[in-house]
């Protein structure tokens, strides 16, 4: 669900997932599968349960969708990069 409710764990939101992306994003390009592992190794560090792939290719597909992200050649990218780069 996009929107959180007070029942849901908010670490588990398409929009916090979608953050935590972004974030690493913004370090380096990962290709789809390194991205995956990374994330959930980041989320193992906090503490937090690690994400299903039905997470993970939700906040992508949002994160396309939005057009904040590029896939170009199995890399993603982020498309609001602060140099410029595309």
């Amino acid at each position: 669900m996009l929107i959180p409710n007070k029942y849901e764990n908010i670490n588990d939101n398409l929009l916090v997932i979608g953050s935590n992306l972004i974030s690493l994003l913004k370090k380096n390009p990962y290709n789809i599968e390194d991205l995956f592992k990374f994330v959930n190794k980041e989320r193992e560090k906090k503490l937090l349960h690690q994400i299903n792939l039905d997470q993970y290719f939700n906040a992508l597909t949002f994160l396309w969708l939005a057009d904040l992200i590029v896939l170009n050649e199995f890399q993603i990218i982020l498309s609001i990069y602060p140099s410029g780069k595309k």
